[in-house]
C-alpha cells in the first residue's frame, strides 16, 4: 500500500502524523484512501484535501487543511456542518497541524471533531478528549449496537415475537441481506442478548430477557438513529414519509405540532430522494418547508401504527434536545411500555 505521503502529495506528511498519532494513542493504525466528493459541494472539496478512513468501527471523513488557524472556528463548524448534512454516513473530522489553544477551545464549545497530531484529539461522537497532558483519563466511548442490531431489539422491545427466527427469516422480515443478519445475531449474542438454539445448520435466536429487563439491559447500548435534519421545499414523496420529530411528538402526546412538518427516511432513500427532486434547502421562514430527518435505518420497518415512526426510535431521537418545551411530552412516549 503506498504511504500516506505518496498517495496526498503535500499533505500526505500530515495524514502520516495523524495515522502514527492515532496509533500512539489507541495503538490502531490509520490508513486512508481518497474520498468519494460527488455529493460535496466544490468549495469544500477546493479547500480540503478529502479522505476516508475508520476507527472503533465508525466511518470518518477527513476534512484536511495545513496551517495555523486557516479558517475562524466558526467557518470550520459551518464546513463540517455541510459536509455532514451531504455525506451523512460518516463522522466528519477536522485534520490541521496546527491550531491555537483558543481556537481549538472554540472548536470544542461547537462540538466539532477535530485531530491536531502531536497536540489534541477531540471527537465528540466516540466519547474521547485526548490531550498530550491528561491522555490516560479519557477512554472511548462504549460500543454501541450498529443501526442493523438495534432494529432487531427495537422491534421486540415493540413486542415483537421474534423467538425461533433463523437469520435468513430476519432478514426477509428486516429487509437486510443474510449475511448482515448473520452478522447481528453474533453482534447481539456477544452482548449477551441473545442465545442461539442450533439445530443441524440452523441457528434459532432467543432474546434472554424481555420488557423492562431488556430495556435496561441494551439501554446504554443503543443511540438515536438521526444522522442529520434538514429543511427542505416541499416534494411529491414526502408525504408518504413516516412522521417523525416533534410531528409523532405530537401524534402520540399532547404536544402541539411544530410550524415545520418534520419526516422521517433512511440515509440510504434520502440520496435517491435528493438526485430524483434536485432537492434545495428552504428558509427557515417558509411555512410550508418540511424537516427531513435522514436515519441510519429505515423507520418504515418498525411503523406498526400508521404512518408515523414508532414510540422508542422516537424517543432516542429525541433524547439530546435539549428543550424543556418537550421534556415532558418525551417522557410521556415511554408509559404504555410501564417501564421504570
Amino acid at each position: 500500500m503506498l504511504s500516506n505521503a505518496t498517495s496526498f502529495g503535500t499533505l500526505g506528511r500530515l495524514f502520516d502524523d495523524a495515522a502514527a498519532y492515532v496509533t500512539q494513542l489507541f495503538d490502531i493504525r490509520l490508513t486512508f484512501k481518497e474520498a468519494d466528493v460527488g455529493l460535496l459541494p466544490f468549495f469544500l472539496t477546493d479547500r480540503y484535501r478529502l479522505a476516508e478512513t475508520s476507527l472503533f468501527g465508525r466511518k470518518l471523513l477527513i476534512l484536511a487543511t495545513p496551517g495555523q488557524d486557516a479558517e475562524t472556528p466558526a467557518t470550520i463548524a459551518k464546513h463540517i456542518q455541510t459536509a455532514r448534512s451531504t455525506s451523512d454516513a460518516f463522522m466528519v473530522v477536522f485534520l490541521t497541524d496546527a491550531l491555537s489553544s483558543a481556537n481549538r477551545q472554540r472548536l470544542i464549545q461547537q462540538g466539532v471533531n477535530f485531530i491536531v497530531p502531536g497536540n489534541q484529539l477531540f471527537l465528540p461522537e466516540l466519547g474521547a478528549d485526548l490531550r498530550e497532558y491528561f491522555r490516560s483519563e479519557v477512554r472511548p466511548a462504549v460500543e454501541q449496537l450498529t443501526p442493523a442490531a438495534q432494529v432487531v431489539v427495537l422491534a421486540s422491545l415493540l413486542r415483537e415475537d421474534l423467538d425461533g427466527q433463523t437469520p435468513k427469516s430476519l432478514a426477509e422480515r428486516f429487509q437486510y441481506s443474510a449475511m448482515s443478519t448473520g452478522r447481528v445475531v453474533d453482534e447481539l449474542q456477544r452482548h449477551g442478548i441473545l442465545g442461539i438454539d442450533v439445530r443441524g445448520r440452523e441457528r434459532r435466536i432467543a432474546f434472554k430477557q424481555e420488557g423492562d429487563d431488556l430495556w435496561r439491559a441494551v439501554r446504554d447500548l443503543l443511540q438515536s438513529p438521526v444522522r442529520a435534519r434538514r429543511l427542505v421545499r416541499p416534494f411529491p414523496e414526502a408525504q408518504a414519509l413516516p412522521l417523525a420529530g416533534e410531528s409523532a411528538l405530537s401524534e402520540y402526546t399532547l404536544l402541539g405540532p411544530p410550524v415545520h412538518e418534520v419526516r422521517a427516511v433512511s440515509a440510504r432513500q434520502w440520496k435517491g430522494l435528493v438526485y430524483q427532486h434536485d432537492l434545495q434547502p428552504a428558509d427557515d421562514r417558509d411555512p410550508e418547508a418540511i424537516r427531513i430527518e435522514t436515519w441510519s435505518y429505515d423507520p418504515r420497518l418498525l411503523c406498526h401504527h400508521g404512518p408515523v415512526v414508532d414510540r422508542l426510535s422516537l424517543y432516542l431521537s429525541l433524547e439530546d434536545r435539549h428543550d424543556e418545551r418537550l421534556d415532558q411530552a418525551v417522557d410521556t412516549l415511554m408509559e404504555p411500555f410501564g417501564w421504570s
